[in-house]
């Protein structure tokens, strides 16, 4: 998975966390699931940024 596939599965597991089902499920501590996957989603983002960028430089 390279690319345009990582995004859309990193913005479809997004999606997914931050809907209903799982916002009911973790209704009792929602701040703490809120800021905790927030932080982890970030962190996903910026892996998929240099696992990008490091695949568009060994291809120049």
């Amino acid at each position: 998975m390279v690319g345009r596939e990582l995004w859309a599965f990193l913005f479809m597991i997004g999606f997914l966390v931050f809907n209903w089902p799982f916002l009911e499920i973790f209704s009792d501590f929602l701040p703490y699931f809120l800021f905790g996957v927030w932080g982890v989603f970030i962190t996903a983002v910026y892996l998929v940024i240099q696992v990008t960028e490091r695949k568009g430089k060994k291809n120049v």
